[in-house]
């Protein structure tokens, strides 16, 4: 089978699409098909032997997109969260006659939900979703979409990987004041991560907060948030290191949809403090893998961080970081995407097999 992966971001980017789009391609690779990747470029030519055919953004998308189909040839077009280049690609696939599958694993845009569906949803053989919030949502417009879940790697990302030296510094512990709990947040320092309510974690007492990642609200938060170590941006064995040193992660974005980084934080053996809605409801048992509090009601996620705070000290909050990797290694990146394989993936191309057959 012939497989053309298109992403919006790839190598050298180290974000969660990147990261999404290697595990598929790593799957693939495995099982012996055959696999491209499109995305824009600068950036590595190949991965795993797979070409990785770059689009050059300043020139028009669209024909770029229609060549590479047309030379590759797919079996399958496979497209991550599609913006100019997915949409471009959707396009050219439709044309072509080449069945289209895509994961829409980032929110729908509300004020352009009628050009997203025409542009989107009306072009996809099947629609996945990473999060039971937006297929509810999409049945509610009389969109059909499936539910598939992302996973984590229990290997890179678990409680082993904590580094005493780096928690006793981020906890002051040999402060006058004593060891703080450290809460962290991780990701992209954008107000849609909802980022501004940082500023509520320092102001818990017996908390230190840590901010890891960067974005244009990195000056703002330093200016409310003087007493918070930034790190700016961590990856790979890093990113896991730093996860795992952590005592909790808080999470304040009201429109997740993978959740990477909750699941990530899990399999670290770190309870999550994150709002009650979206994916984060759908990843954090309230109490028993981290708390989750109400975003509209105000203090609601400095009194949730109060509580694990005074619990800092008893075995409950150890426990509660164990629940969380237990639940979180019950669904890795390689049941997602033997799932990917074996049930989606199939679904698109049986219509095609069932007429040649």
């Amino acid at each position: 089978m012939r497989v053309m992966l298109v992403t919006e971001s790839f190598y050298p980017a180290v974000d969660a699409a990147t990261g999404t789009v290697r595990q598929v391609a790593d799957r693939l690779v495995d099982e012996g098909q055959t696999v491209q990747v499109l995305a824009p470029g600068p950036g590595l030519a190949t991965y795993r032997g797979a070409r990785v055919e770059r689009v050059r953004t300043r020139d028009r998308v669209g024909g770029q997109a229609q060549r590479a189909i047309d030379a590759f040839s797919p079996d399958l077009v496979a497209v991550h969260s599609p913006a100019t280049l997915g949409r471009k690609a959707l396009k050219h696939a439709r044309r072509a006659g080449v069945p289209t599958l895509t994961a829409q694993l980032s929110p729908v845009p509300e004020a352009g939900l009628p050009w997203w569906r025409a542009k989107v949803a009306d072009r996809s053989d099947r629609l996945l979703v990473s999060a039971a919030w937006v297929q509810d949502h999409l049945a509610g417009l009389d969109l059909e979409s499936h539910l598939w879940l992302p996973g984590v790697d229990p290997a890179m990302f678990g409680p082993q990987l904590r580094d005493r030296w780096l928690h006793d510094r981020w906890s002051l512990a040999r402060s006058r004041g004593g060891r703080r709990l450290v809460v962290g947040y991780v990701g992209g320092l954008h107000r849609r991560h909802g980022v501004r309510a940082l500023p509520e974690v320092a102001r818990v007492p017996g908390v230190r907060p840590v901010v890891v990642g960067d974005g244009p609200q990195r000056d703002w938060l330093r200016q409310r948030m003087p007493q918070a170590q930034m790190t700016g941006t961590v990856t790979g064995g890093d990113l896991a290191t730093a996860l795992a040193s952590l005592d909790v992660l808080v999470h304040p974005g009201a429109q997740e949809t993978c959740a990477h980084v909750l699941r990530e934080a899990a399999a670290s053996g770190v309870p999550v403090v994150a709002p009650a809605r979206g994916a984060a409801a759908e990843v954090v048992v309230d109490g028993r893998t981290g708390v989750l509090y109400d975003p509209d009601e105000p203090g609601s996620m400095a009194r949730a961080l109060g509580v694990l705070a005074r619990a800092a000290a008893s075995p409950e909050l150890a426990a509660m970081g164990a629940r969380a990797r237990a639940a979180a290694v019950r669904r890795t990146w390689a049941d997602a995407t033997a799932e990917l394989l074996a049930v989606h993936l199939p679904a698109v191309l049986a219509p095609a097999g069932a007429d040649a057959a």
